[in-house]
């Protein structure tokens, strides 16, 4: 069962809550695509080519197509779609499917479904072992069947095709459950109606601008309501490289700060490094710093971040203040440097020290030339255990006081988490997040008074426990979630995205400006478009609450963008923003953010 072992690493999710109400559109027979692919489903791996195909098909105008035509490609391929657990656990359900398949070497072609637990332990699965079509054969039907256990958590269902050369056509899918066919209707593309628009009016609240020096802030005003009691406000952006996101983050930052006593902004970006920017906007010597050597991401090395910095600086000088900290943990350095100099004194732990930083030079040297392959025996990873519990030892004996080693002891958890990433076993981004959250619990924890901002990606804040905005195979839960289960109500999340224009990101043309797919007829901002309002604040969870049968199509399942720091190819991701988010602020039009020389 090794596929479907690494099946559950790639589907490693942390929570029983239901992607999607009842209604959920799942693309059973591959005719819908949301701008340029299709809707639903997701390849699990490059082993194949994976295409909708035109010609041979059952019915309809496609059928989904594996070519795995490589002979020295040994990995099996597969394509994936989620179904709703509130919908089928619990329940008999049967899977049917046509399967062509041109058999060339060794090679067999079927279906599959597995269901994990809420720790993401695989604990049913059917992939038609002893049953697969072994040979070259025209359309023929398949089928397989399970009763879904009552703690299953996620349940995915696709086709694959194992062992060597071969391609296989898969169609016509059918999903019945407890005897009954499963229908659902087609996604909605349709403008709004004038009513439907009229009510989700109703749940909008306009924005002037996205100038960070736009002198009138009653329309922000309402961000008091919207805040209230909260201990952690998240602010999202769908790509890292958009100046009017960056510029509006800024804007709500200052009057969060200035009205509402917020006193911490919290960045994805290293803990320990942020902790280095936070010292010289306290100092007044920012202008000082190299953002990209401090913070290493291009996204924070743009003119819309260091003029937010250079606010926050002049803030300062009076009273009241707020922080600058950081959340992540992808780099070691500057961890380990703050141990070693807390330590340089203690010459018992130098040779310890020394031979830690050896294990972690090499560690990042492997990850990077071995592309992200990291090879350790046993005894070594045992040997950096051992390191670690005799640094963590030798500070809390140290004579530094109670603040410092608290500092000490996270930073030596920063270095833990990075090689949690590196060496650990599981999903990387997956643990990422849920360092993430506990780094943003450790400010909270660490400063009582706090009112934290936190500065991430969408998929990052997102509080479903689903993640479909990032795709559930990069990321399969947010901070935002993990943030949501330990202090509920004090977390809230606040989404960006926009429906045209363009941005800067990594790509084909290196880091530079590419325009963004305009949202077409069936996403979330198509619909958002139709408001005709540049800008403006979308009450979600008054919406979730109230549940108008006008606004049935923003309670449900639809494309999203999501760009990341990378140029995608497909830039919208089946998302339940519901879930995800309390807002979402919507930009007509994004322009790309400023790198500084």
């Amino acid at each position: 069962m090794q596929p479907l072992q690494k099946l559950a690493l790639l589907l490693l999710l942390s929570c029983s809550t239901s992607i999607v109400s009842a209604q959920t559109y799942l693309n059973l027979d591959f005719e819908t695509m949301s701008g340029n692919q299709i809707r639903r489903w997701t390849t699990l791996n490059n082993a194949a080519v994976y295409t909708l195909d035109s010609v041979e098909k059952v019915g309809g105008n496609y059928s989904y197509k594996i070519s795995k035509t490589n002979p020295n490609e040994k990995r099996d391929a597969f394509f994936v779609n989620i179904l709703p657990s509130e919908l089928v656990k619990g329940k008999n359900i049967i899977l049917k499917g046509q399967i062509k398949t041109e058999i060339k070497e060794k090679a067999e072609a079927g279906l599959f479904l597995v269901a994990y637990d809420k720790t993401g332990k695989p604990i049913q699965h059917d992939d038609m072992t002893g049953k697969r079509i072994n040979h070259t054969s025209s359309w023929q039907e398949v089928s397989i069947s399970a009763k879904i256990d009552s703690n299953a958590s996620i349940i995915s269902i696709g086709g694959a095709c194992y062992g060597g050369a071969s391609t296989a056509w898969f169609d016509n899918f059918e999903l019945f459950i407890d005897g009954k066919k499963y229908t659902t209707p087609v996604p909605r593309t349709a403008a709004l109606s004038k009513n439907e628009l009229a009510v989700l009016k109703k749940y909008c609240y306009p924005l002037k601008s996205f100038d960070p020096n736009f002198d009138n802030n009653a329309d922000l005003a309402i961000l008091k309501k919207l805040t209230k009691g909260a201990n952690i406000v998240s602010l999202g952006e769908s790509t890292h490289g958009s100046s009017e996101i960056f510029k509006l983050k800024h804007r709500i930052i200052k009057y969060l700060a200035q009205q509402e006593k917020f006193n911490v902004l919290a960045f994805e970006a290293n803990m320990p490094e942020s902790a280095e920017v936070n010292k010289a906007i306290l100092k007044k010597q920012f202008d000082q710093i190299n953002l990209i050597e401090k913070l290493h991401l291009w996204p924070w090395h743009t003119t819309e971040v260091r003029n937010l910095l250079n606010w926050m600086q002049d803030y300062n000088q009076g009273q009241p203040k707020i922080e600058f900290a950081g959340f992540d943990m992808q780099n070691y350095n500057k961890a380990m440097e703050t141990i070693k100099q807390a330590l340089q004194s203690n010459v018992d732990i130098q040779k310890d020290l020394y031979e830690f930083e050896y294990f972690l030079s090499n560690i990042a040297y492997q990850y990077v030339y071995e592309k992200g392959k990291v090879s350790l025996t046993d005894e070594q990873i045992h040997r950096i255990a051992e390191l670690n519990t005799s640094l963590k030892t030798m500070i809390q004996k140290s004579n530094s006081n109670a603040t410092d080693k608290d500092w000490l002891i996270q930073n030596l958890r920063i270095i833990e988490q990075y090689l949690d990433q590196k060496i650990g076993v599981g999903n990387r981004e997956e643990k990422r997040d849920r360092q993430m959250a506990e780094n943003m619990l450790w400010l909270s924890a660490h400063r009582p008074d706090s009112r934290i901002i936190a500065w991430a990606h969408n998929g990052h804040i997102s509080k479903s426990h689903i993640n479909l905005d990032k795709s559930f195979l990069d990321s399969p839960r947010g901070m935002g979630s993990y943030l949501a289960d330990s202090i509920s109500d004090k977390s809230i999340s606040v989404g960006f995205t926009f429906y045209d224009g363009s941005y800067t990101a990594g790509g084909p043309q290196d880091l530079s400006t590419y325009a963004a797919e305009t949202a077409f007829p069936g996403t979330y901002e198509y619909f958002f478009n139709q408001v005709n309002e540049p800008i403006f604040i979308l009450d979600l969870k008054k919406v979730k609450a109230e549940k108008p049968t006008e606004l049935n199509w923003l309670l449900s399942t639809l494309p999203f963008r999501t760009v990341g720091a990378e140029k995608r190819k497909h830039e919208f991701r089946d998302t339940n923003i519901i879930d995800a988010f309390d807002y979402l602020i919507f930009i007509k039009t994004s322009t790309n953010s400023h790198l500084l020389d």
